[in-house]
């Protein structure tokens, strides 16, 4: 007897539904298999557009196709401006073609230095941030974390600390500089935004203390282990990489963005090395080099323009919400370093390939401007038997390095105030400003009121002649007011254990000035550069194999 009529489609119905459950149920057993044991390399794409959708799903295993497609109409519209909807296929491209590094690295460009940009600088500068912020997430986050061996992303994730965040050629870099350092200092507690009541002050991954870090490598209370799960689940670092790093380049001051581009360079060099070093030498030749996937060279030359940024900027003076950071002469050999480092490091590799680059010359002219500039600094912060030691060495290095054979410690450093008197380099100017005044301060406590005057006014004249030369970008790289600027130099004499001046000219300097006996005394201690890392032996810095 033939099943028909309406009982037939009933029973139909019911197969239908029995075979798709069983479907649906097989499929995810089917899912966490292949994700417990690596055999996907992309995840469901979600919040498609309903056509992409479909497209994606008929086409199954041609994501490919789609992606390629998308991206052409991607690069249409970064030519016709239209960042905004490029950043959206973006997204879209990266959950398709997951593994395609360039797509990580054009959309987080696109979201920091295009669509960031859209945004006033002065008036809306948390706004730029949100963009730079998302790109910086993007290739930390998602991008490394399906691409863990890419140089080309830990290049492009240094260079977003050392240049976006670091460098002053964007209107809201100091703003980018004080939400990262608020981030790194504070906690934003149980709600998880910051800028609210229950934010937790210098309870954040580095706190108080530029090598806060340390708590973390033995945490013994449940807000150090709360930490400690922040920096390793939130930033993706662990303060056990951090120490290898500041052991090989530090002191670095962590909640500045020099260290953290500093960092991600550094695991980059040591991914790249560790995997592709078949003599295990310690050095690619280029052939290896070829085989890493490019930006080796890029990953290396990092690590000095970032010390050397650092030296200048490199310091934490004041903390948020005031905010103040400046010069940091200790790091010069450290910087040195780096650049010898990188020099003889290319020198081997040329030799290992029996080929000739010139690159290691081409470093050396950096070197070369990097100690011309640390002799002159070290000189006018009064550090003048280290910057006598530092002239000697460049010369006997770059001997053409001053503009006349012959000149004194004195005489160069003398030309070069002149000479900067007409730069309009923020950092390097306020340096200046900086040490003229340490200078002032000096002959005022021993009683030389004509060269006190002179360095002040040599100061103020400096400053004046800066912010007439900048003109309409004042609000980008404008300068603190003179008494400003006064106040932090005379706040760093007086800070306890503050190496600028002997304990006795600064009493005289007390007195001279009129200044209470309480004066100082409530002031962060100054840190002492030589004070060693402590904390237990590093793990291994190398990223985890791909297996």
């Amino acid at each position: 007897m033939k099943l028909q009529g309406k009982a037939y489609k009933f029973i139909l119905l019911l197969l239908v539904a029995a075979f798709l459950l069983g479907t649906r149920y097989s499929q995810r057993i089917m899912n966490d298999f292949r994700k417990d044991n690596n055999l996907t390399h992309t995840e469901p794409v979600e919040n498609l557009p309903p056509t992409l959708a479909l497209t994606t799903v008929v086409l199954g295993g041609f994501r490919g196709l789609i992606a390629n497609v998308l991206w052409v109409r991607a690069m249409e519209m970064q030519d016709d401006g239209k960042f905004f909807e490029m950043a959206q296929l973006g997204d879209w491209i990266t959950k398709l073609q997951p593994h395609a590094d360039h797509v990580w690295r054009v959309t987080a460009w696109n979201m920091s230095y295009n669509i960031s940009v859209k945004f006033d600088g002065i008036k809306t500068p948390q706004v730029r941030w949100h963009w730079v912020r998302r790109g910086i997430e993007l290739i930390r986050d998602q991008g490394l974390d399906y691409n863990p061996h890419s140089a080309h992303l830990y290049h492009e994730l240094a260079w977003h600390f050392q240049h976006k965040v670091g460098h002053n050629l964007d209107d809201a870099h100091r703003f980018y500089k004080l939400a990262w350092c608020t981030e790194m200092m504070n906690d934003p507690g149980p709600d998880g935004r910051s800028g609210t009541e229950d934010d937790i002050f210098e309870g954040g991954v580095i706190g108080g203390r530029r090598d806060g870090y340390l708590d973390l490598l033995d945490p013994q209370t449940d807000a150090d282990r709360h930490r400690l799960k922040r920096l390793t689940e939130v930033f993706n670092m662990t303060p056990e990489k951090m120490k290898a790093v500041d052991d090989l380049w530090g002191p670095l001051e962590w909640r500045l963005p020099d260290a953290h581009a500093i960092y991600w360079a550094q695991q980059g060099i040591d991914d790249v090395t560790t995997r592709f070093d078949e003599d295990g030498d310690g050095v690619l030749n280029t052939e290896e080099e070829a085989a890493a996937g490019g930006d080796f060279l890029k990953l290396r030359r990092v690590i000095y323009q970032a010390l050397q940024q650092a030296c200048m900027q490199g310091r934490l003076i004041a903390k948020p919400p005031t905010f103040q950071y400046g010069w940091n002469v200790d790091l010069v050999p450290r910087a040195n370093e780096s650049y010898e480092k990188q020099m003889e490091v290319k020198r081997q590799e040329d030799a290992a390939s029996n080929t000739d680059t010139g690159l290691a010359e081409h470093m050396s002219t950096g070197h070369k401007n990097f100690l011309r500039s640390a002799v002159y600094f070290l000189y006018v912060y009064n550090r003048k038997a280290e910057a006598a030691k530092w002239y000697e060495y460049m010369l006997d290095l770059y001997p053409t390095s001053i503009p006349v054979p012959g000149l004194s410690l004195d005489e160069y450093c003398v030309s070069r105030v002149q000479e900067d008197a007409g730069e309009t380099d923020h950092n390097q100017t306020k340096a200046v400003i900086g040490g003229l005044l340490l200078e002032a301060f000096q002959y005022a406590a021993v009683g030389e009121d004509d060269q006190f005057v002179g360095y002040k006014s040599l100061a103020i004249q400096l400053r004046n002649r800066f912010q007439k030369e900048i003109g309409i970008s004042t609000n980008r790289v404008g300068l603190p007011p003179f008494e400003e600027m006064e106040r932090l130099v005379l706040e760093d004499l007086f800070r306890p254990n503050s190496p600028l001046m002997h304990p006795v000219l600064l009493e005289q300097l007390r007195l001279v000035l009129k200044l209470s006996e309480e004066y100082g005394k409530d002031l962060e201690p100054f840190p002492d550069p030589q004070q060693p890392v402590q904390g237990p032996e590093p793990e291994s810095v190398s990223a985890p194999d791909e297996n």
